[in-house]
């Protein structure tokens, strides 16, 4: 395995600077791709909501 170095940085500078590109504006969505996301991220919800159920065994931990 290979050793690792004992470094640390004594200055570290973040420099933000706001994107250009961003200025343009973004169209209005298409109500079907909105409708789309909805269902998919209810379905990941419920997906998610059955697998803790299965990993707990049904019960809430309160």
């Amino acid at each position: 395995m290979a050793r690792r170095r004992q470094t640390v940085a004594e200055r570290l500078r973040v420099v933000h600077e706001p994107a250009r590109d961003l200025a343009v504006t973004l169209p209005s969505p298409d109500p079907r791709l909105a409708e789309l996301v909805r269902l998919l991220a209810r379905s990941a919800a419920r997906d998610f909501v059955e697998a803790e159920e299965r990993e707990n065994g049904g019960h809430h931990p309160d």
